[in-house]
């Protein structure tokens, strides 16, 4: 009777923990819903919180994010390039991605993969996942509500912390 309840017990807790755990197809499905956003930026050095606002749109050719505030500029992310509009100035500036070595742009654009041979990933409890590239220069954590990713957090290559708050459109 012990050895069934314990069978039984152990059955039952693994079905709830995969149950309320986030799956690679949610992430990667959350990664391709539109959203408004909060991002809030701090630096280390001179201990100043930044903060920005707008919207991440997917279109049939990229991704398209409208930032409104404090200064409207587009990024547009397609066919391998990054452009980066400023509007006020009427300025833009192209990079081709594929000279760049942006973690978290990359985990953005491609979603991730169980079977990535440059990073790993962790899932920390129901709602966050952490992923770390395998160099140890790269943490991103991606915090759930349910199956619905709601913030983001990373720090950058110059050591400035950001929180990136997400509420689907």
């Amino acid at each position: 009777m012990i050895k069934f309840f314990l069978i039984t017990s152990t059955v039952y807790f693994s079905v709830l923990i995969n149950a309320s755990s986030i799956s690679f197809d949610i992430f990667n499905n959350a990664l391709k819903k539109d959203y408004s956003f909060v991002e809030r930026s701090l630096s280390k050095s001179d201990l100043k919180i930044e903060s920005s606002s707008g919207k991440i749109i997917l279109g049939r050719n990229g991704i398209i994010i409208n930032v409104l505030a404090p200064f409207e500029e587009t990024y547009t992310i397609s066919d391998g390039t990054l452009e980066i509009h400023d509007l006020f100035l009427d300025q833009k500036q192209m990079i081709d991605l594929s000279q760049t070595d942006n973690f978290f742009l990359n985990i953005l654009i491609n979603g991730i993969d169980e079977n990535a041979d440059f990073y790993s990933i962790s899932q920390l409890d129901e709602s966050r996942i952490q992923i770390n590239s395998l160099d140890g220069s790269n943490e991103i954590l991606f915090y759930f509500i349910e199956e619905t990713l709601n913030l983001i957090r990373y720090t950058d290559s110059i050591g400035v912390e950001h929180a990136i708050e997400l509420k689907p459109l």
